[in-house]
């Protein structure tokens, strides 16, 4: 099974891309520039996932790189499809378009995607029993976010003021856990504070590709071992997901 990476910052990036294990790397459009142009047909471009208000600013920096030969690059959301067709990119799905059976597997390949990452909310029986008309992947291990917000809860619902150094990243919820927060271009996501860990579990799956979704790793390496060996990953706190239980 292809395994890829989605990255947040730039030393994530450069360890995914050394990595041999990794085909692909989903990379937001901020780190994207000339010095991994050579490089280009490992990366899948993440734009905004939300575009309200800059839109006009996202296409021309998709258009500029794109004529730098970046070519492929992720839809969040139906309109992410049209505005990446029509800059001429290959376009693969994101979970958020909530690709949950074999029906809407099928209409997001007459949309012209070449791949795409099913919803979080299946299990692992539903994922194996899909058409699969195009390449199918699943978020195989991260923190996977909870909420994607227009603003910021740790300056109170204020726009997010920008990955300040000072800001502490991580709010408490009523049991006492401590979320992450991730400053993402023109949105805030909240983190779920367990990690996804499927390490040992990736023969139960009937798939094209696993994303390793990194958000606050300083080093990916012994992520993408163990997921490249098949080994079980030691976490203080960590989940399987709804794979193996549904939806409650």
């Amino acid at each position: 099974m292809e395994l890829r990476a989605w990255v947040y910052d730039a030393a994530q990036l450069g360890g995914a891309l050394n990595s041999g294990d990794i085909a692909a790397v989903y990379v937001p459009m901020r780190l994207a520039d000339e010095r991994y142009a050579e490089q280009a047909d490992r990366l899948i471009l993440l734009p905004p996932e939300f575009t309200g208000g800059i839109e006009k600013e996202t296409e021309r920096e998709l258009l500029r790189l794109r004529k730098l030969g970046f070519s492929r690059a992720l839809a969040h959301t139906a309109g992410h499809i049209e505005m990446l067709d029509r800059n001429g990119f290959e376009i693969c799905g994101g979970s958020r378009l909530n690709c949950t059976n074999s029906e809407s597997m099928r209409f997001y390949a007459d949309c012209g995607l070449s791949d795409i990452i099913v919803s979080t909310e299946l299990t692992v029986q539903r994922i194996n029993r899909l058409d699969k008309p195009i390449k199918t992947g699943f978020m195989a291990y991260g923190n996977m976010p909870l909420m994607l917000n227009r603003r910021c809860p740790v300056r109170d619902g204020r726009p997010c003021g920008g990955r300040n150094k000072s800001c502490p990243r991580q709010i408490t919820d009523r049991k006492g856990n401590k979320l992450r927060i991730l400053c993402s271009d023109n949105s805030v996501e909240i983190l779920n504070s367990d990690t996804l860990v499927l390490s040992d579990r990736l023969g139960d799956f009937i798939a094209d590709f696993a994303v390793l979704r990194f958000t606050y790793e300083t080093d990916v390496r012994c992520v993408t071992d163990a997921y490249a060996k098949g080994e079980p990953m030691s976490c203080e706190r960590f989940t399987r997901g709804l794979y193996y239980r549904g939806v409650t």
